[in-house]
């Protein structure tokens, strides 16, 4: 089960990753979907899982990314503002973010994500 902190340190990284342009919608993936049928609760921060290692944290990034947008471009502008976001408030370094690209979207749907996140 994630602590508290995580919850806040993965809440930070998808709303860092939702203000790029060119990211349509976060992923969910096994463990959002694992999280709602066994616990009976969604995650809040979908399509980010936080890893602890020796020396620091470990984040993975799932997206969906725009039709028309320049993948790698978005990849690596989602992957920067997620290290310099999460390195102000981690207590511990962020090692990695890892971005994985899950597909491509029609429309961008950020605003209705961050509503519910907030909530």
């Amino acid at each position: 089960s994630e602590s508290i902190p995580n919850q806040s340190i993965a809440l930070c990284a998808m709303n860092a990753t939702l203000e790029n342009t060119g990211v349509c919608v976060m992923a969910t993936g096994l463990t959002d979907s694992l999280s709602k049928s066994i616990l009976g609760r969604e995650r809040l921060a979908k399509g980010i899982r936080i890893s602890e290692e020796r020396d620091g944290l470990c984040v993975d990034v799932y997206i969906h990314v725009c039709y028309n947008a320049n993948i790698p471009i978005v990849a690596w502008d989602v992957q920067n503002n997620v290290m310099d976001k999460l390195e102000t408030i981690a207590d511990v370094p962020v090692l990695k973010v890892n971005i994985h690209v899950q597909g491509v979207g029609f429309e961008q749907k950020k605003e209705e994500q961050v509503s519910r996140a907030a909530k």
